[in-house]
């Protein structure tokens, strides 16, 4: 599976590299994303590790534009990270029958939707 994945990363987004920890690196709409493999359990994981810095702003602000996304935005886990970078993670387990080429190109442009409610979220606090 992890070969189709990023077959289909590619198809999207062009460049794909490798890190040594076995991570794909991508850029959708320079936006950077992680694509963190495991197929022990079928499961795709893709990842904007870093949408913005949550520095600077109102803790209450951040946990609220964060709470929102989480509501409003299906699939998707936003969070705060220690270093104050807040992060959108999508989960997706393969069933039988379904087409991964299909979830892969949703996830890539359900992170990229999320990743700019998330900072319109943020900049009307």
């Amino acid at each position: 599976m992890k070969e189709s994945v990023i077959e289909e990363i590619k198809r999207q987004c062009g460049k794909v590299r490798v890190l040594n920890n076995g991570w794909c690196h991508f850029v959708y709409h320079h936006l950077h994303y992680l694509y963190i493999p495991d197929d022990s359990n079928g499961m795709i994981r893709i990842s904007i590790p870093h949408v913005v810095n949550s520095k600077g702003c109102k803790k209450e602000e951040v946990d609220s534009a964060v709470n929102e996304t989480n509501r409003e935005v299906k699939y998707i886990k936003a969070m705060v990270l220690n270093n104050g970078s807040i992060s959108l993670n999508y989960d997706h387990r393969i069933s039988n029958g379904e087409n991964v080429c299909e979830i892969v190109e949703h996830i890539i442009k359900t992170l990229y939707i999320a990743s700019e409610y998330l900072v319109l979220k943020l900049k009307s606090k």
